[in-house]
């Protein structure tokens, strides 16, 4: 649609006089500092962490600026400005739009809102061709810089741990108000216009809520149901504390690991931000109530970017490690490389990515840690984004044993090639060695099944089409897992949006029409090698254009629920992240609204883990965009459930097995009501842009205790435990071929004494 209206701008008589660019702050930073712009850091890095800083910089400062889809966003309003001071007639007004629009995306709302109303009367006063088509596409742009700039004047500025999570509180209500005002006001003349216009129904409705105003204010026509948010299952509300802790980092849409990176049993918390100079951020568990933000202490000063993380100890030292991905949808100028960062286990960590043989130069936000050989060493796959003009394969790189690896991915056969957003391992046919699940943007997923067993060496081959799992069209993230509890893992896939639906328009037309189109999918392992695909069936008939998301079990019934993170990049995708409550493992209910989680900024990474020890899991999620104006805070969910179930927490340890016990097969069986039940759980980090803790925490449902704990250890020997008549509620650590261990990890209470104060940005 813009490249339309920039033709038809080239048609348009220039009349304007261009003084008023004149007195636009070039120089005004966006509420995010200087996202995009090269920062200096200190010289302290060891020397392999300094030589990648320094690789990936110059690697950063030769992109092509303008070549690049969504970020350098302050970099490309320099670049207009310097062309706009000598461009003239037709070119100028259309050098101006597209001014406009950057200005907004580099987060400088008020200019922009300058520029388009400025492009917008030289349009109105003219007689031109597609005028009414014009000046609608103008006003649309303008109504969504309002309400941007309502949300930065509210929801950062003015932070509050109930800030732009639906339906809008009192508390969350916007106090100051033009932005609001001024967008409805343009959204209800653009509804004159074009009153089929799903975007601008969706907005109306957001809009009129911040000011307290739905649903009074909204048309009935043109109203969201109330009942759409009362429908949702009932379900203890979940707070945001991170901003009480200090753990709200304020960027752009990131990764994130959840786990113990200290070794003092507690989970600690990892974040990132896919700005290519956006600072990692390590914040630990002080085991008091609190974080401390031990980036600089750990020698992370200077490591920036990534879209996503993902954690194992890869050299089963004893120590968390974690790589970051980086290049994601920057095709031939995504040649920054990912960072093996190793931890020392003295605090710090070292990013080891050339000397590991991992280093290279391929586009990519999914990978997986697994042991595809079982040979007790976790290996790397990698699935990059392949393109004509960038032919990235998939990269799966074999651990030598020595801190080394080597990419074996075409002798493994796994060479089919994909715009791949999302790769996940798990064990289809129950033989213990791990398969992989790739997520095609832009074509059929793939279903890899491993032959290792057979072949005695590293080897995989496409599942056959009976399989049924390659759709979704627009595939994006996905995981195994079991949610039926039947003993065969099932797989979760996520669609996403295009450019010619936006997650706004599938929501409204989802509630007017009641279509199930764009919704996630869910295929059943049918226990041969096939899968049946049951999302309907299972009551997941809503879309989500999902991003980030994982999975866990929030009540501790013993079936496991999922968190949907929604992440499309345009501002007009303001909608609700989404929970799902597993029912008995039958279907799956909505509790979005009930339980707090109905955020509208945008989400992606997502962490379950028990970080308070008290025996449910929070949830840490990474928030904002992808242009560099989009940042909002992270947050952290607090579980307020308590122990209304019993749970157990589950440290492995492997010997042969890796050390992580990533792939270790856990089943539960417990009895509720003189009814014998089993609980299966597999150990590793979760879905594909996520990043729960390793700590296996199982919840028990009403059992008072354990009959029998059976773990399968990721060993090609396949070793078994089995611990009979184990007490419920405690954490244990068990070492592959040793007894339960009592791990001694008192529960805390989080420091929220802040809780309900607004949070002003410096």
């Amino acid at each position: 649609m813009l490249s339309f209206i920039k033709n038809r701008f080239l048609q348009t008589p220039f009349l304007m006089a261009f003084l008023f660019l004149s007195c636009l702050d070039s120089n005004k930073k966006n509420d995010s500092g200087t996202v995009g712009e090269t920062n200096s850091f200190p010289e302290e890095n060891n020397s392999s962490t300094q030589e990648m800083i320094d690789d990936i910089q110059q690697r950063i400062a030769a992109i092509n600026v303008e070549s690049v889809p969504y970020i350098f966003n302050n970099r490309k309003v320099a670049l207009l400005e310097q062309k706009l001071v000598t461009a003239q007639g037709n070119e100028q007004l259309n050098l101006l739009f597209t001014y406009s629009l950057e200005l907004l995306n580099a987060g400088k709302t008020d200019e922009s809102i300058v520029v388009l109303t400025q492009v917008l009367q030289v349009v109105e006063s003219q007689n031109v061709q597609s005028k009414e088509e014009l000046v609608f596409f103008i006003k649309k742009q303008l109504a969504i810089a309002y309400m941007r700039k309502a949300e930065q004047d509210n929801c950062i500025a003015n932070h509050t741990n109930e800030s732009c999570i639906i339906p809008i509180s009192p508390k969350a209500q916007h106090v100051i108000r033009e932005g609001a005002q001024q967008s409805i006001a343009l959204l209800k003349e653009l509804l004159v216009l074009n009153p089929d216009d799903l975007e601008c129904q969706y907005v109306l409705n957001i809009a009129n809520m911040t000011l307290g105003q739905y649903p009074q204010e909204v048309p009935g026509k043109f109203r969201i149901p109330e009942s759409h948010f009362s429908n949702s299952a009932s379900f203890p509300h979940f707070s945001d504390i991170a901003m009480d802790l200090g753990v709200d980092v304020n960027q752009l849409s990131g990764g994130t690991c959840v786990d113990d990176f200290n070794g003092d049993g507690y989970l600690d918390i990892i974040a990132s931000s896919w700005g290519l100079n956006d600072q990692i951020k390590y914040f630990e568990n002080d085991k008091k109530g609190g974080f401390t933000d031990k980036t600089e202490d750990a020698g992370l000063e200077g490591v920036t970017g990534g879209l996503n993380l993902r954690h194992a100890d890869y050299d089963n030292d004893g120590h968390m490690d974690f790589v970051i991905l980086r290049g994601a949808w920057l095709s031939v100028f995504g040649s920054i490389p990912n960072s093996l960062m190793r931890n020392n286990g003295d605090g710090t960590f070292t990013d080891v990515t050339k000397a590991s043989g991992l280093y290279s130069l391929n586009p990519t936000q999914t990978a997986v840690w697994t042991d595809v050989n079982l040979d007790g060493w976790l290996d790397l796959f990698i699935a990059n984004e392949w393109s004509e003009a960038k032919q990235s394969y998939c990269e799966l790189f074999l651990n030598n044993g020595d801190g080394t690896f080597k990419n074996v991915a075409k002798e493994a056969g796994i060479t089919v090639p994909g715009f791949f957003k999302g790769v996940a391992s798990g064990d289809v046919n129950n033989d213990l060695y791990p398969d992989l699940y790739l997520s095609d943007y832009d074509g059929l997923n793939t279903l890899y099944i491993n032959t290792t067993k057979e072949t005695g060496k590293p080897s995989f081959t496409i599942a056959d089409k009976s399989a049924g799992v390659a759709e979704p069209k627009l595939s994006f993230p996905t995981w195994f897992f079991d949610y039926n509890n039947d003993g065969f893992e099932d797989i979760f896939v996520s669609g996403y949006s295009s450019s010619e639906v936006l997650p706004s328009e599938m929501l409204l037309r989802n509630l007017k029409a009641n279509t199930s189109e764009y919704r996630p999918l869910l295929y059943q392992n049918n226990g041969d090698n096939t899968f049946t695909e049951v999302s309907l069936k299972a009551n997941l008939t809503e879309p989500v254009a999902t991003m980030g998301c994982n999975f866990g079990d929030l009540d501790n019934d013993g079936f496991l629920d999922f968190y949907l993170a929604t992440g499309d990049p345009d501002f007009f995708s303001i909608v609700p992240n989404k929970m799902y409550r597993n029912v008995n493992g039958k279907n799956f209910e909505d509790v979005t609204y009930s339980g707090g989680f109905g955020h509208i900024q945008k989400g992606h990474a997502i962490g379950f883990g028990d970080m308070d020890m008290d025996g449910d899991q929070d949830i840490y999620a990474v928030m904002g965009g992808a242009v560099e104006g989009d940042v909002f805070r992270n947050l952290l969910f607090e579980n307020p459930m308590g122990n209304e179930n019993n749970w157990i927490n589950m440290v492995l340890e492997g010997k042969r097995s890796n050390r992580s016990a990533i792939g270790a097969k856990i089943i539960i069986t417990i009895e509720e009501g003189q009814k014998e039940r089993k609980i299966y759980n597999t150990v590793d980090s979760g879905a594909s842009f996520g990043g729960n803790s390793l700590m296996a925490e199982i919840g028990l449902g009403k059992a008072d205790i354990i009959k029998e704990i059976e773990i399968k250890w990721p060993h090609h020997t396949k070793p078994v435990s089995i611990f009979e008549k184990v007490e419920v509620n405690q954490t244990i650590k068990i070492v592959e071929g040793g007894e339960i261990q009592q791990l001694d990890l008192p529960k805390f209470s989080f420091k929220n004494e802040m809780s309900g104060h607004q949070h002003h940005s410096p």
